[in-house]
């Protein structure tokens, strides 16, 4: 059997590397998160520039749209 003095030392020792163990853990869930984290900002970002190109093609269309109305505003009134 340990002598008392033994018995705490190897649960220190115990205690030392459980603590290092969680730490670890602790760490790789940290840059899990973060490694997500960085991967969802690149989709928002990739999704923004999607939408604002987008937007754009539609100003563009409005544009073109708008620039024909008088044209068919005279051809309905030469019409009527």
């Amino acid at each position: 059997s340990l002598s008392p003095l033994r018995r705490a030392n190897a649960l220190e020792e115990q205690l030392k590397e459980q603590e290092l163990r969680a730490d670890q853990t602790l760490l790789e869930e940290i840059k899990k998160q973060r490694e997500l984290l960085s991967k969802m900002e690149r989709e928002k970002s990739i999704e923004i520039e999607n939408l604002q190109a987008r937007l754009q093609q539609l100003d563009d269309e409005n544009g073109e749209l708008r620039s024909c109305v008088p044209c068919l505003k005279a051809n309905i009134e030469r019409l009527e």
